[in-house]
């Protein structure tokens, strides 16, 4: 339907993009910028105040308002402040629904890269681990909070031996960890309340991909292979699990690229194949494709965003053909 192409200069990294009833918005570290999702027209910006800029943006946007984590400028990576925002956009209008205070030693680090904080769903999941300096008996707590109210919803500590820990999704909470011995093993843990379920990569994968994306009782992650970035032509594996048992149902190989990208989107699987020229869905099920089509350009490492027949693929490569393609799908 339309697409905007390549920018002068440097647009900033893309933190996430929302697709809501009439609308594509789409956030970097300075702005959140609305277009008509049909038209391409521009409908409206928003910047957060002052001296500040945005860390981190929600997953999704329950009831079309958008939740933006913004902190100070000045303090680049890990905010030593006192102090982040946290704000509830309406992504119809661009006005401002809430905005509140949020003591930042609540989240960890909160800085544009640190992977301990996570919005979706209405809320906040972090990790925190100990400091200066963990010792071997202590464990990393995940904790959930309202978004708007910071009010605590649950706390549990995340079991097991463990390194590195990121935060990939707040709704169902999704954490990603590795022991911290060479050659441990990377973990997944689907967090609950009162539940929790373990799913242990091989170790001829490198890693787990950095999006999730759950459909009923099915989780579907991208697995990173050795040498991601020497390997763009042999394409990308996504593998589904069981949310209840952490079972690896079935598995899915794009045909070339590395921008799988799952997303859920009408009760099946969208992903994305080669450089981003292919979109394909898929049942949760049992992996079936239920339908392929082509998308005209192309977006490196590209993310999807959808809302009811109208799919956005917007790339997140420094310099691409096509910054935003949106097409209709028919």
């Amino acid at each position: 339907m339309w697409r905007i192409g390549r920018e002068q200069g440097d647009p900033g990294a893309l933190l996430g993009a929302w697709a809501v009833a009439g609308t594509l918005a789409l956030a970097r570290f300075d702005r959140v910028q609305a277009y008509g999702l049909t038209t391409g027209e521009p409908l409206w910006t928003w910047r957060p105040p002052g001296d500040e800029m945005i860390a981190h943006v929600s997953q999704d946007a329950p009831d079309g308002v958008g939740v933006v984590l913004h902190i100070p400028r000045h303090d680049g990576g890990d905010s030593h402040a006192e102090h982040v925002r946290l704000t509830g956009l309406d992504l119809g209008t661009g006005k401002v629904v809430w905005s509140r205070r949020q003591r930042a030693d609540g989240l960890g680090s909160v800085g544009g890269h640190a992977r301990e904080v996570a919005l979706g769903g209405g809320r906040i999941a972090t990790v925190r681990t100990p400091a200066p300096a963990p010792a071997a008996d202590t464990e990393p707590t995940i904790r959930v909070l309202d978004a708007r109210t910071d009010t605590l919803q649950w706390e549990r500590p995340l079991p097991g031996d463990w390194g590195d820990v990121s935060v990939l999704a707040a709704r169902p909470v999704v954490v990603s960890a590795v022991g911290r011995e060479e050659g441990a093993p990377h973990r997944l843990h689907v967090m609950g309340e009162d539940a929790e379920q373990t799913i242990e990569l091989a170790m001829s994968h490198e890693g787990f991909g950095p999006h999730t994306a759950v459909v009923g009782d099915t989780l579907a992650v991208e697995l990173v292979p050795p040498h991601y970035d020497d390997q763009e032509d042999e394409g990308s594996e996504l593998r589904v699990f069981s949310g209840t048992t952490g079972g690896s149902l079935w598995r899915w190989h794009s045909t070339y690229g590395r921008t799988v990208f799952p997303l859920a989107h009408r009760g099946c699987l969208v992903v994305l194949n080669g450089y981003g020229d292919r979109a394909t869905v898929l049942d949760p099920a049992d992996g079936r494709v239920v339908a392929e089509r082509a998308l005209p350009g192309y977006s490196h490492r590209a993310l999807l965003a959808a809302s009811g027949d109208c799919l956005a693929v917007i790339c997140t490569a420094a310099r691409p053909n096509h910054r935003v393609r949106v097409f209709r799908w028919r």
